[in-house]
Protein backbone atom coordinates (compact mmCIF):
# COMPACT_ATOMS: atom_id res chain seq x y z
CA UNK A 1 0.00 0.00 0.00
CA UNK A 2 0.80 3.83 -0.42
CA UNK A 3 1.08 4.95 2.86
CA UNK A 4 2.73 8.90 1.81
CA UNK A 5 2.37 10.63 -1.38
CA UNK A 6 4.85 14.08 -1.72
CA UNK A 7 4.38 16.19 -4.52
CA UNK A 8 7.40 18.01 -5.37
CA UNK A 9 8.11 21.59 -7.33
CA UNK A 10 11.50 21.67 -7.33
CA UNK A 11 14.50 19.58 -6.99
CA UNK A 12 15.49 20.29 -3.78
CA UNK A 13 11.97 19.11 -2.63
CA UNK A 14 12.78 15.99 -3.93
CA UNK A 15 15.75 15.50 -2.09
CA UNK A 16 14.41 16.27 0.64
CA UNK A 17 11.34 13.93 0.20
CA UNK A 18 14.36 11.49 -0.47
CA UNK A 19 16.34 12.09 2.89
CA UNK A 20 13.67 11.94 5.13
CA UNK A 21 12.27 8.44 3.73
CA UNK A 22 12.89 5.88 6.28
CA UNK A 23 11.31 3.09 4.65
CA UNK A 24 10.99 2.00 0.65
CA UNK A 25 10.13 5.21 -1.45
CA UNK A 26 9.35 4.72 -5.28
CA UNK A 27 9.75 8.00 -7.48
CA UNK A 28 7.28 8.50 -9.73
CA UNK A 29 6.67 11.20 -13.04
CA UNK A 30 4.11 9.72 -14.86
CA UNK A 31 3.20 6.68 -12.71
CA UNK A 32 2.11 3.94 -15.27
CA UNK A 33 3.62 0.77 -13.53
CA UNK A 34 2.53 1.92 -10.62
CA UNK A 35 -0.78 2.31 -11.68
CA UNK A 36 -1.36 -0.69 -12.86
CA UNK A 37 -0.04 -2.50 -10.11
CA UNK A 38 -2.21 -0.65 -7.66
CA UNK A 39 -5.11 -2.18 -9.75
CA UNK A 40 -4.06 -5.39 -9.67
CA UNK A 41 -3.36 -5.28 -6.38
CA UNK A 42 -0.13 -6.07 -7.07
CA UNK A 43 1.96 -3.37 -5.46
CA UNK A 44 4.72 -5.60 -4.20
CA UNK A 45 6.07 -6.92 -7.60
CA UNK A 46 6.83 -3.19 -8.54
CA UNK A 47 9.94 -3.11 -10.58
CA UNK A 48 12.19 -1.40 -7.85
CA UNK A 49 13.29 2.12 -8.29
CA UNK A 50 17.20 1.47 -6.95
CA UNK A 51 16.89 -2.00 -7.42
CA UNK A 52 18.42 -2.90 -3.95
CA UNK A 53 17.55 -6.82 -2.85
CA UNK A 54 14.54 -8.00 -3.80
CA UNK A 55 11.05 -5.73 -3.95
CA UNK A 56 9.37 -5.41 -0.32
CA UNK A 57 5.79 -5.76 0.84
CA UNK A 58 5.79 -2.85 3.64
CA UNK A 59 3.45 0.74 2.66
CA UNK A 60 5.74 2.94 0.28
CA UNK A 61 6.30 6.48 0.14
CA UNK A 62 5.62 7.83 -3.63
CA UNK A 63 7.48 10.64 -4.14
CA UNK A 64 6.06 12.41 -7.50
CA UNK A 65 8.43 14.72 -9.30
CA UNK A 66 5.97 15.22 -12.45
CA UNK A 67 5.31 19.19 -11.37
CA UNK A 68 9.08 19.34 -10.99
CA UNK A 69 10.13 21.89 -14.39
CA UNK A 70 13.85 21.20 -14.27
CA UNK A 71 13.15 17.86 -14.86
CA UNK A 72 11.20 18.16 -17.74
CA UNK A 73 12.35 19.11 -21.41
CA UNK A 74 14.89 18.76 -23.97
CA UNK A 75 17.66 21.17 -24.22
CA UNK A 76 20.33 21.00 -26.59
CA UNK A 77 23.83 22.91 -26.51
CA UNK A 78 27.00 22.69 -28.51
CA UNK A 79 27.51 19.24 -27.66
CA UNK A 80 25.04 17.34 -26.46
CA UNK A 81 20.88 16.57 -25.85
CA UNK A 82 19.79 17.21 -22.15
CA UNK A 83 16.41 15.60 -21.16
CA UNK A 84 14.87 15.79 -17.94
CA UNK A 85 13.67 12.44 -16.48
CA UNK A 86 9.95 13.79 -16.47
CA UNK A 87 9.58 14.33 -19.92
CA UNK A 88 7.00 12.98 -21.61
CA UNK A 89 7.60 10.13 -24.10
CA UNK A 90 4.74 11.54 -26.34
CA UNK A 91 6.88 15.13 -26.48
CA UNK A 92 9.81 13.16 -27.26
CA UNK A 93 8.35 11.37 -30.51
CA UNK A 94 6.90 14.81 -31.66
CA UNK A 95 9.77 16.92 -30.76
CA UNK A 96 10.95 18.95 -33.67
CA UNK A 97 14.77 19.08 -31.92
CA UNK A 98 15.51 15.43 -32.60
CA UNK A 99 17.18 15.48 -36.04
CA UNK A 100 19.95 13.20 -37.86
CA UNK A 101 20.50 10.43 -35.29
CA UNK A 102 18.79 11.65 -32.49
CA UNK A 103 15.62 10.81 -34.03
CA UNK A 104 16.15 7.26 -33.40
CA UNK A 105 15.04 7.95 -29.80
CA UNK A 106 11.69 9.56 -31.05
CA UNK A 107 11.16 6.12 -33.29
CA UNK A 108 11.95 4.50 -29.74
CA UNK A 109 9.38 6.49 -28.09
CA UNK A 110 6.68 5.76 -30.68
CA UNK A 111 6.68 2.44 -30.08
CA UNK A 112 5.62 2.28 -26.48
CA UNK A 113 2.79 1.51 -25.52
CA UNK A 114 -0.32 3.43 -26.62
CA UNK A 115 -0.85 7.20 -27.14
CA UNK A 116 -2.67 7.67 -23.95
CA UNK A 117 0.35 5.82 -22.31
CA UNK A 118 2.52 8.01 -24.34
CA UNK A 119 1.23 11.38 -23.43
CA UNK A 120 2.02 9.77 -19.11
CA UNK A 121 4.62 7.69 -19.27
CA UNK A 122 8.07 9.87 -19.11
CA UNK A 123 11.57 8.60 -20.70
CA UNK A 124 13.38 8.12 -16.93
CA UNK A 125 10.23 5.97 -15.87
CA UNK A 126 10.70 4.00 -18.90
CA UNK A 127 14.68 3.95 -18.01
CA UNK A 128 14.14 3.02 -14.56
CA UNK A 129 12.00 0.27 -14.94
CA UNK A 130 15.13 -1.42 -16.36
CA UNK A 131 12.90 -3.61 -18.48
CA UNK A 132 15.23 -5.52 -20.98
CA UNK A 133 12.51 -5.17 -23.80
CA UNK A 134 12.23 -1.77 -23.21
CA UNK A 135 11.75 0.92 -26.28
CA UNK A 136 13.61 3.49 -25.73
CA UNK A 137 16.75 1.78 -23.89
CA UNK A 138 18.39 0.76 -27.16
CA UNK A 139 18.29 3.93 -28.93
CA UNK A 140 19.93 5.45 -26.19
CA UNK A 141 22.79 2.80 -25.69
CA UNK A 142 24.05 3.50 -29.44
CA UNK A 143 23.86 7.28 -29.33
CA UNK A 144 26.06 6.76 -25.98
CA UNK A 145 23.95 7.97 -23.14
CA UNK A 146 24.50 8.43 -19.60
CA UNK A 147 22.39 9.14 -16.82
CA UNK A 148 22.76 12.08 -14.52
CA UNK A 149 22.08 10.83 -11.13
CA UNK A 150 21.52 13.42 -8.22
CA UNK A 151 21.27 12.91 -4.49
CA UNK A 152 21.67 14.72 -1.31
CA UNK A 153 25.25 13.40 -1.46
CA UNK A 154 26.07 15.21 -4.58
CA UNK A 155 25.74 14.66 -8.78
CA UNK A 156 27.64 11.27 -10.37
CA UNK A 157 27.36 10.18 -14.02
CA UNK A 158 27.07 7.39 -15.14
CA UNK A 159 27.39 5.86 -18.78
CA UNK A 160 23.81 4.15 -19.73
CA UNK A 161 25.77 0.98 -20.78
CA UNK A 162 26.73 0.54 -17.43
CA UNK A 163 23.18 1.52 -15.23
CA UNK A 164 21.08 -1.56 -15.96
CA UNK A 165 22.60 -4.87 -13.56
CA UNK A 166 19.26 -6.58 -13.73
CA UNK A 167 15.64 -6.89 -14.90
CA UNK A 168 14.19 -3.85 -12.95
CA UNK A 169 17.64 -3.42 -11.07
CA UNK A 170 19.71 -0.32 -11.71
CA UNK A 171 22.73 0.94 -9.75
CA UNK A 172 20.71 3.73 -8.22
CA UNK A 173 21.11 3.69 -4.56
CA UNK A 174 18.83 4.78 -1.68
CA UNK A 175 18.68 8.28 -1.86
CA UNK A 176 19.44 8.88 -5.32
CA UNK A 177 16.89 9.68 -8.52
CA UNK A 178 17.69 10.08 -12.29
CA UNK A 179 17.44 13.57 -13.31
CA UNK A 180 18.31 13.52 -17.14
CA UNK A 181 19.42 11.58 -19.81
CA UNK A 182 22.62 13.55 -21.27
CA UNK A 183 23.42 12.36 -25.25
CA UNK A 184 27.09 13.75 -26.75
CA UNK A 185 26.22 15.46 -30.45
CA UNK A 186 26.60 11.95 -32.50
CA UNK A 187 29.40 12.29 -35.33
CA UNK A 188 28.77 14.40 -38.67
CA UNK A 189 26.71 12.53 -41.08
CA UNK A 190 25.41 9.85 -38.53
CA UNK A 191 21.95 8.10 -39.24
CA UNK A 192 20.25 5.68 -36.40
CA UNK A 193 17.56 3.02 -37.05
CA UNK A 194 15.42 1.29 -34.68
CA UNK A 195 13.60 -2.19 -35.54
CA UNK A 196 11.15 -3.88 -32.97
CA UNK A 197 9.86 -7.27 -33.30
CA UNK A 198 6.48 -8.05 -31.37
CA UNK A 199 3.30 -10.16 -32.96
CA UNK A 200 1.56 -6.87 -32.76
CA UNK A 201 2.22 -3.55 -34.71
CA UNK A 202 1.28 -1.42 -31.50
CA UNK A 203 0.68 -1.83 -27.82
CA UNK A 204 3.11 -4.81 -27.71
CA UNK A 205 6.17 -5.84 -25.71
CA UNK A 206 9.40 -6.11 -27.78
CA UNK A 207 10.13 -9.88 -28.88
CA UNK A 208 13.15 -8.38 -30.34
CA UNK A 209 14.74 -4.63 -30.42
CA UNK A 210 17.70 -3.46 -32.60
CA UNK A 211 19.12 -0.33 -32.54
CA UNK A 212 22.17 0.25 -34.75
CA UNK A 213 24.39 3.85 -35.67
CA UNK A 214 26.77 4.78 -38.36
CA UNK A 215 28.79 7.35 -39.29
CA UNK A 216 31.90 7.62 -41.32
CA UNK A 217 35.16 7.46 -40.13
CA UNK A 218 36.90 10.59 -38.69
CA UNK A 219 39.82 9.26 -40.90
CA UNK A 220 38.03 9.74 -44.44
CA UNK A 221 41.08 8.03 -46.34
CA UNK A 222 40.14 5.05 -44.01
CA UNK A 223 36.76 3.40 -45.51
CA UNK A 224 36.03 2.35 -42.70
CA UNK A 225 33.04 3.54 -40.43
CA UNK A 226 31.67 4.26 -36.78
CA UNK A 227 29.28 1.44 -36.01
CA UNK A 228 27.15 1.06 -32.62
CA UNK A 229 24.54 -1.68 -32.01
CA UNK A 230 22.08 -2.45 -29.18
CA UNK A 231 19.55 -5.05 -28.49
CA UNK A 232 16.70 -5.50 -26.41
CA UNK A 233 14.31 -8.62 -24.64
CA UNK A 234 17.56 -10.32 -25.68
CA UNK A 235 19.46 -10.29 -22.07
CA UNK A 236 18.45 -10.01 -18.34
CA UNK A 237 19.42 -5.99 -19.58
CA UNK A 238 19.38 -4.43 -22.53
CA UNK A 239 23.53 -5.03 -24.58
CA UNK A 240 25.65 -3.17 -26.47
CA UNK A 241 27.29 -5.72 -29.45
CA UNK A 242 30.59 -4.86 -28.33
CA UNK A 243 31.96 -8.15 -30.30
CA UNK A 244 29.62 -7.60 -33.37
CA UNK A 245 30.87 -3.65 -33.34
CA UNK A 246 34.33 -4.70 -33.64
CA UNK A 247 33.75 -6.33 -36.73
CA UNK A 248 31.59 -3.59 -38.33
CA UNK A 249 34.47 -0.56 -37.54
CA UNK A 250 37.49 -2.75 -38.56
CA UNK A 251 35.82 -4.20 -41.84
CA UNK A 252 33.88 -1.50 -42.89
CA UNK A 253 30.64 -1.69 -45.35
CA UNK A 254 31.96 -3.59 -47.80
CA UNK A 255 29.56 -6.38 -48.80
CA UNK A 256 27.43 -9.27 -47.82
CA UNK A 257 29.91 -11.28 -45.66
CA UNK A 258 30.67 -8.11 -43.47
CA UNK A 259 27.36 -7.90 -42.90
CA UNK A 260 26.74 -11.73 -42.52
CA UNK A 261 29.39 -11.53 -39.83
CA UNK A 262 28.38 -8.71 -37.99
CA UNK A 263 24.42 -10.15 -37.58
CA UNK A 264 26.14 -13.45 -36.18
CA UNK A 265 28.33 -11.88 -33.91
CA UNK A 266 25.09 -9.45 -32.60
CA UNK A 267 23.28 -12.99 -32.12
CA UNK A 268 26.39 -14.39 -30.14
CA UNK A 269 26.27 -11.86 -27.68
CA UNK A 270 22.75 -12.29 -26.46
CA UNK A 271 21.75 -14.63 -23.75
CA UNK A 272 17.63 -14.62 -24.56
CA UNK A 273 15.28 -17.15 -22.43
CA UNK A 274 12.69 -19.30 -23.49
CA UNK A 275 9.24 -17.64 -22.45
CA UNK A 276 5.68 -17.59 -23.77
CA UNK A 277 6.18 -14.59 -26.02
CA UNK A 278 9.35 -16.96 -28.33
CA UNK A 279 11.95 -19.24 -27.90
CA UNK A 280 15.54 -18.50 -26.96
CA UNK A 281 16.09 -19.85 -30.39
CA UNK A 282 14.11 -17.59 -32.29
CA UNK A 283 15.20 -14.49 -30.20
CA UNK A 284 18.80 -15.60 -31.92
CA UNK A 285 17.35 -15.62 -35.18
CA UNK A 286 15.84 -12.11 -34.94
CA UNK A 287 18.57 -10.39 -33.60
CA UNK A 288 20.71 -11.64 -36.75
CA UNK A 289 17.99 -10.77 -39.00
CA UNK A 290 16.98 -7.46 -37.73
CA UNK A 291 20.77 -6.13 -37.48
CA UNK A 292 21.46 -6.82 -40.86
CA UNK A 293 18.18 -4.84 -41.40
CA UNK A 294 18.99 -2.13 -39.72
CA UNK A 295 22.51 -1.66 -41.04
CA UNK A 296 21.61 -2.25 -44.32
CA UNK A 297 18.83 0.68 -43.93
CA UNK A 298 21.07 3.17 -41.91
CA UNK A 299 23.65 2.60 -44.80
CA UNK A 300 21.08 3.35 -47.68
CA UNK A 301 20.69 6.32 -45.70
CA UNK A 302 24.18 7.57 -45.41
CA UNK A 303 24.73 6.45 -49.36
Amino acid sequence: MIADYVRAHSIDEVLTALGEATGRTQVIAGGTDLITRLQRGALADILPYHGVGTPPTEPIRVVDISNVRELDGIAITSDRLRIGAATRLADIERSPRLVGAWRVLADGAARVGSPQIRNLATLGGNVCNASPAADTIPPLLVLDAAAEILSVRGRRIVPLAEFFVGPGRTVLETGEFLASLLIPRPPDAATAIYLKHSPRQAMDLSVVGVAVLLAPSADATSGRWLGRIALGAVAPTPVRAWAAEEVLSSAGLDGDGTWAEVARQAAAAVAPIDDIRASAEYRRELVAGLTERALRLAASQLA
